[in-house]
Order: C-alpha cells, then structure tokens, then sequence
C-alpha cells in the first residue's frame, strides 16, 4: 500500500495542517481516552470497588501506552486486569470489569455499524451486512456462555483436570462478579449509553482529520465506514491494529470513491499520530509508578 502512494503529495497535504488545527485533532483523542476510563469506572464502582477515578484513569493511559507494542488490543485488556488487580488486590473484580467494558464496546461498535448500513450506501450493505451480523451473532453467544450456568459448566470442564483445582475458585468469583451485573440494569444502560457515545466520537475523530486537510466526505460515509475500520483494528493480528487500521481506511474510502489513497492514507497518519500523542500521558504514569516501587 504505501509503495502505491504519492509521497510528496502525502508530504504536501501534511504540510497544509497547522498546529492549532492539530492540537484539536489530539483534544478528541485524549476526550476519547478519558470517555472510556469514565466508562470502565461505572462498571468498576457497580461492583462496589472503591477504586478512584483518578487511579483508573493512569491505569488506562498506561495500559494504552505499553499496550502498543502488543497484538490488537488483547495486550492492552490484560494490562488493564494486571494494573487494577494490583491496585484493589481483587483479581476477580478486575477481570470481570474489564470483560464487561470489552463487551459493550463491541456491542456498541456492531450497533453503529448497523446504524452505518441503514444510512450508508446501498453496496456497502452487500458487502457488510453478513458479516456484521456474524459478528452480532458470536458476541451474542459470547454473553450466553459467559452468562448462564450451563455453559459455564461447559468452560469447567474443558479446562483439564490439573489445572481446574487452582483456576476453579477464581474463575468461580469472576462469574459471581458478572452475575452481580444481572441486577444493575441502570447501570448497564448508562454504560451502553457510554459506549454509543464512544464509538460517534471516534468517528468524528477520523472526520476532523478529513477536514484539516479540507477533503471530508459527508459525516454519513464516517459514520458508515469508520466503525468497520476499527473493527478490523480490533483483529489480533498486527501490533497495535497498526497496518490493519490503515489498510482497511485506504481500502473502503477508495472503493467508494471518497477520497483517494493518498488523502486517505494522510487521515489515517494523522490520527495515528494524534493517538500516540494523547498515551504519552501513560509513560509519564508508568515513570513515576517504577520510581515508587524502587
């Protein structure tokens, strides 16, 4: 792909955006950041953990800054359950939070693809309509064995007999924490709600970064197209989603004739860069976690 691009064309559209315009660009992607911790927090406190807003905030932002050298985003969950399991001392409530945060933002980014198909064009719906729902279909029986007891009887015997004696008991507690969740409706809406938000907001991210190099199509094609992007992000195949994320912005906006390889490629950089910008709060955190420890 990029031996296809201009790159003096790339090197001139990049020279047209001014500081100001791109510290705009990282305001949205750090608003983002916040969005989800605040999220992550709601369900956290639902299982009555004291753990502050403050404390998951760094935890996030650290998570996301290690995180980027791991596959898709299944090193960053992790760094999430390790970062507050060490600092609430309650392994079964972190991993059933972070589950649970994991969820609804697939859920919410299926719901605004889905939103992006009724409002799309017509050949996007052939295209993405069955593996959208593919995809609704695997989260929906996700939550199903997650959720009721037969499958997780299923879970406990698949699990070989000499590791089950250790892993029973914790994996025993994080059901109870996600049975827990069954009796906050509210609270589950709220999060939903949340995440929706989340996922219009990154789309308007992607949107920014069109217009500060003055070649946005209609907000609809962002709202269409964008969440399919950072759904193939979510594939644990590359680092980071780096090259996935790209690949498939160049590929959809050029297949319907949106913006050009170039144009696109040079959105794609800058909220590529606008992202590694708005975690470096995260290695700041880090830093300062290590001199505490020694």
């Amino acid at each position: 792909m990029v031996w296809n691009l201009d790159i003096s064309e790339l090197a001139s559209t990049l020279s047209t955006v001014s500081v100001t315009n791109f510290v705009v660009l990282v305001s949205i992607d750090l608003l983002l950041r916040l969005l989800s911790a605040y999220r992550w927090h709601v369900l956290i406190a639902a299982l009555q953990n004291s753990t502050s807003m403050i404390v998951i905030i760094k935890i996030s932002f650290i998570a996301s800054f290690l995180g980027q050298v791991l596959p898709g985003t299944i090193g960053v969950e992790a760094l999430r359950v390790y970062g507050l399991a060490q600092s609430n001392n309650n392994g079964p409530a972190a991993f059933a939070s972070v589950v649970a945060d994991r969820v609804f933002g697939l859920l919410s980014l299926v719901f605004v693809i889905y939103i992006g198909l009724l409002i799309g064009p017509q050949e996007l719906q052939a295209m993405i309509l069955m593996p959208a729902t593919v995809a609704l279909v695997i989260l929906v029986l996700f939550l199903f064995l997650l959720m009721y007891p037969l499958p997780r009887q299923w879970i406990f015997a698949a699990i070989p007999a000499r590791f089950l004696e250790k892993l029973q008991h914790r994996i025993t507690d994080v059901f109870a924490c996600l049975d827990s969740y069954k009796t906050k409706s509210g609270v589950l809406l709220y999060s939903f709600v949340l995440s929706i938000l989340f996922q219009l907001l990154r789309v308007l991210l992607f949107y920014a970064a069109a217009l500060l190099i003055g070649e946005a199509p209609s907000f609809v094609y962002f709202l269409a197209l964008v969440p399919i992007v950072m759904f193939a992000a979510l594939l644990p195949i590359s680092i980071g989603g780096l090259g996935v994320r790209e690949a498939s912005l160049v590929v959809l906006f050029s297949h319907f004739n949106l913006m050009d390889g170039t144009q696109t490629f040079t959105v794609a950089i800058l909220v590529f860069v606008s992202g590694i910008i708005s975690i470096l709060p995260g290695g700041w955190f880090y830093m300062g976690q290590r001199k505490q420890i020694t």
